[in-house]
Order: C-alpha cells, then structure tokens, then sequence
C-alpha cells in the first residue's frame, strides 16, 4: 500500500464519526415513519377486536300464524233443543243416550254434555246438583275443552248455582210453611177443645136453668091450682 492510500483511507475513518450522527438521525426518523403505520395497524386491528359483533338479522318470517279454530258449540245448542220441555219420552232417550256416550268415551266433551243434559230444567230426571258436582270435578281436572267450551260451562255451573240456591230457599220456605200450618193447627185443635169445654157447660147451664125453669112453673101451676080450689069457699052466698 502507497503513502497516498494511507492517507486517504486516514481521512475516511476520520470523517466516519461525522457520519454516524446522520446516519443514525435518518434511521430513527424512518424507523418512526415506519412504526406510525404499523402503529395503526394495530389499533385499528385491536378496535376490530373489541367492537362487539352486530347481531345478525334474523330472517323476516312471511309465515302466518293460524289463528286457533274456535270451539264448535252447535253440538251443545242442538242437546238443549232435544231437552226442551214438551216430549218427556224425547227428554228421557236423550239424556240416557248422554250418559253412554259419557261412559263409553269419557272424553271432556262428552262429560260436559252430560251433565248439561242432567241438569236442564223441565224434565223428569233434573238435577242441577248432581250436574254441578259433575262440571266442578270437570273444570278442576285435566281437560281439552276449548276457551269458549270452558266459558260454557263456567255459564251452566253458576246456572246451576243459582238453581239449588233457590231450590234450597223453597225448600226452608216450605218447611216454614208447614210448621206454621202445624202451630195453626195445634191451636186450633186447642180452640177447638176450649169451644167445646164452653159448649159442655152452656149446655149444663142451660139445662139447669131449663130444670130451675121447669120447677118455677110447676110452682106456679101448683098455686093457681091451689088458689082455684079455694076460691069458690070464700063467695058470699047470693041475696
């Protein structure tokens, strides 16, 4: 190596340490304008994160949902018609032919129709607390009848109420009768024994005036006759 080469390698390595300086300036300024997008990078990945997801839509539904079929009462309607009063033979076929249904299919429905039947007014085999007792232990148990079957016999059971509440008022106003027509009675027979007490003694009384009667008019017979048989002794004889 020549003289010269030494030299200006010498200012080479002399003038590095000016470098270094600049060098390291223009790193860490492009080490920061590099690390400002990553930076964002990073928040923004971060604020993907933690932004909660949006619920998905849910599909609109074009489905309709079908009303429930209201509860056919006509089978109910026409059992009242056939117990109408007018045909006591008609009444009896109808409500035996209840009771087989409700024993051969026990079903809610059948059971209800029953005890309507039992409970009608107007025939021979009513008996409204019989059908109360039947719809009560109905409506308290498991059933299938309909909204509107339920409503009918809730309607029936106060019908049936009202029937052996006044019922039972009859019956109390019956037995209040008949122990007034009993009292009526005693006193009468009491009356009856006092007017026939009185009616003995006016009697006796009568006839004991009629005997002291009787003894003052044979008196007085006995005077007129005594007074006429001295009568014609007493004349002056004539002159």
């Amino acid at each position: 190596m020549t003289r010269g080469d030494r030299r200006s390698r010498t200012r080479l390595w002399t003038g590095f340490p000016m470098i270094f300086p600049i060098l390291k300036d223009i790193s860490s300024k492009r080490r920061h304008h590099l690390a400002a997008p990553c930076t964002l990078g990073l928040a923004v990945l971060a604020g993907c994160a933690l932004t909660p997801a949006a619920p998905a839509t849910a599909p609109a539904s074009h489905a309709v949902t079908a009303s429930p079929r209201p509860a056919d009462l006509a089978p109910y309607l026409e059992l009242l018609g056939r117990m109408a009063p007018g045909d006591e033979t008609r009444q009896t076929a109808e409500l035996a032919a209840a009771l087989g249904k409700a024993q051969e299919a026990p079903t809610a429905a059948n059971r209800l129709r029953y005890a309507i039947a039992l409970g009608c007014a107007g025939h021979a085999g009513s008996n409204p607390i019989e059908a109360r007792r039947l719809i009560a232990e109905l409506l308290a148990g498991q059933h299938d009848l309909k909204p509107a079957e339920v409503d009918l016999a809730q309607a029936f059971l106060r019908e049936f109420d009202a029937r052996v509440a006044l019922y039972a008022d009859i019956a109390r106003q019956r037995e209040e009768l008949e122990r007034r027509l009993q009292a009526a009675d005693a006193d009468g027979d009491k009356r009856y024994a006092a007017l026939a007490t009185e009616n003995t003694r006016l009697k006796k009384a009568l006839a004991e005036a009629e005997r002291k009667l009787e003894a003052v008019a044979e008196m007085e017979r006995t005077l007129i006759e005594q007074n006429g048989t001295t009568q014609p002794n007493d004349r002056s004889p004539p002159r």
